[in-house]
C-alpha cells in the first residue's frame, strides 16, 4: 500500500471526529503515515501535543522538505498557486516515482485538484478512514458510529460535498480506492 500523507484540514478533521488515533494506528499498521513540516509546525501549531505524541508512538512522521532540493524548489513554485502547507506536502509527494508516490489526503477542492494536476493520488477524509477499515486494520462500526454526525445536513466537519448517506458514499469510495491502493 502506499504511504499516506495528510494536509492540516485532513488531520484537524479527523481530531474532531476522534477518529485521528484509530485511523492513523490503523494505517501505520501498513503504511506510514506522514505531514510535512510546515504542516506540523506552522498549520497545525495549536495541536503541537498532538503531533508530538504521534510522532514519538511511530504513527506519525514529521517529512522535512529542505530548501535547496528538488522539492524545496518546487515548494517555492507551488506556493504561488497553493496554499503552503498543500504546496509543500505535494513538492515533497513528487520525490517519489509515480506508482509510489504517497497517497495525500485533503478536504480543500483547490487542493485535490491541484494534486491530480501533479499526478499525486488524492483522497479525502472519509477515504483514509474507508482505506483504513478495508485494510481490516479499524472496525468499520468504530467509523460508522464516528460519522453519523454527517446524517445531519447542518454538520460540515469533514462532510464530502454531494453527501447523500454513508452506505452508498462508502460504496463508492471502496470501489475507486483501487486507483490509489
Amino acid at each position: 500500500m502506499r504511504s499516506v500523507l495528510l494536509d492540516a484540514d485532513a488531520f484537524r478533521c479527523l481530531h474532531g471526529l476522534k477518529l485521528l488515533d484509530l485511523v492513523l494506528s490503523a494505517l501505520a499498521r501498513m503504511t506510514s503515515v506522514s505531514v510535512t513540516e510546515y504542516i506540523a509546525r506552522h498549520e497545525l501549531n495549536l495541536l503541537s501535543r498532538e503531533i508530538g505524541r504521534l510522532e514519538s508512538s511511530g504513527l506519525l512522521r514529521v517529512e522535512i522538505v529542505i530548501a535547496g532540493s528538488a522539492a524545496g524548489k518546487r515548494f517555492r513554485e507551488f506556493r504561488r498557486v497553493a496554499d503552503k502547507g498543500e504546496a509543500e506536502a505535494i513538492a515533497w509527494a513528487l520525490d517519489f516515482a509515480s506508482e509510489e508516490r504517497p497517497l495525500f489526503v485533503t478536504r480543500d477542492k483547490g487542493a485535490t485538484r491541484f494534486a491530480q494536476e501533479q499526478r499525486v493520488p488524492v483522497t479525502d477524509v472519509l477515504g483514509a478512514i474507508v482505506e483504513a477499515c478495508e485494510l481490516g486494520e479499524l472496525a468499520p462500526e468504530v467509523a460508522r458510529q464516528a460519522l453519523v454526525v454527517w446524517d445531519d445536513p447542518q454538520v460540515q466537519l469533514c462532510r464530502p460535498a454531494q453527501y447523500t448517506g454513508l452506505d452508498a458514499e462508502w460504496a463508492r469510495r471502496v470501489s475507486s480506492r483501487a486507483a490509489w491502493a
